[in-house]
């Protein structure tokens, strides 16, 4: 085993010194007063150096594999902060994550790709449990094909830059997903989105802030396999403005424990249907028209 760590410990430090040297990089020895500068490949060959790191990434990891801890399959650190080095310098995400058959966990947020397209092949990391994707500055078609990531128990796809999203039939596909934000997409057409909230039974986290959110139409409310577990809803910055939004909500009148409705466009009295959300402890009504 010993071996091994220093396997990957040299390719670690070769592999982040090849991305440093494609970007004219410095080297810098601080601690032994030393300044070691290295000329390097030209930028003119990036990408088949991407491609080539990708591809050790991928074969390291095989040979490697994973270690297991608490019942969770975690990759290892060093080729955490090789993709995302990777995935940061050269905007775009290798299509060899596909052979990570093991990868559980991936988190790419605050890394902008400036606004390309969401990668396809990410619908096939079947075995993913946690994305974050948030502030990626992904555009294009609403990704939909998260839907075949029928493992995931968290998702979080906030504040990118996708076209109106067509339905939300995908969504009940994650009967597993206990945390959900789609905040900034665009939902301005799906007046049935309280439905499909209702098909995630393990729910406890919700947030769709500034999506635009119409209020939904109370024959498309049902109480069926909802949420037993919905504890924090954040609908902030969007435009409920009738009292169906209660309607629906009344159905988590025991687990309820956070509720955000600032910045939308409900009117008249404050609703009595939240004297009986037992278990809130927090209220956010502000910025709307009530009485």
């Amino acid at each position: 085993m010993q071996g091994h760590g220093r396997c990957l410990k040299l390719f670690l430090a070769f592999a982040l010194l090849l991305l440093q040297c494609t970007q004219g990089g410095e080297v810098d020895h601080s601690q032994r007063d030393t300044n070691v500068t290295i000329r390097c490949i030209e930028r003119k060959g990036k990408h088949s150096l991407h491609s080539n790191v990708a591809w050790w990434i991928s074969s390291i990891y095989s040979l490697h594999g994973v270690q297991k801890h608490k019942n969770k399959i975690v990759a290892d650190g060093w080729e955490s902060l090789v993709a995302t080095k990777l995935a940061m310098f050269f905007n775009l995400i290798s299509p060899k994550l596909i052979e990570l058959h093991h990868l559980q966990h991936l988190a790419l947020n605050d890394i902008h790709f400036n606004g390309s397209q969401f990668p396809y092949f990410i619908g096939s990391l079947t075995n993913l449990r946690y994305l974050d994707l948030s502030f990626t500055n992904f555009g294009g078609k609403f990704p939909s094909q998260v839907g075949n990531l029928s493992n995931l128990v968290h998702l979080n796809l906030h504040g990118n830059d996708f076209t109106n999203a067509e339905n939300l039939d995908w969504l009940p596909l994650l009967s597993s997903l206990r945390y959900l934000d789609l905040s900034f997409a665009n939902l301005n057409n799906i007046f049935n989105w309280p439905k499909a909230i209702n098909k995630l039974p393990e729910l406890k986290n919700l947030t769709l802030q500034e999506c635009d959110l119409p209020s939904p139409i109370l024959s498309t409310l049902s109480h069926i396999n909802s949420s037993k577990f919905l504890a924090s809803v954040d609908l902030k910055l969007n435009h409920l403005s009738t009292s169906s939004i209660f309607l629906w909500l009344s159905s988590y009148n025991t687990s309820l424990v956070h509720l955000d409705l600032s910045w939308n466009l409900l009117a008249g009295s404050i609703p009595d249907v939240l004297g009986n959300m037992s278990s809130l402890a927090h209220l956010d009504l502000s910025s709307n028209q009530l009485e």
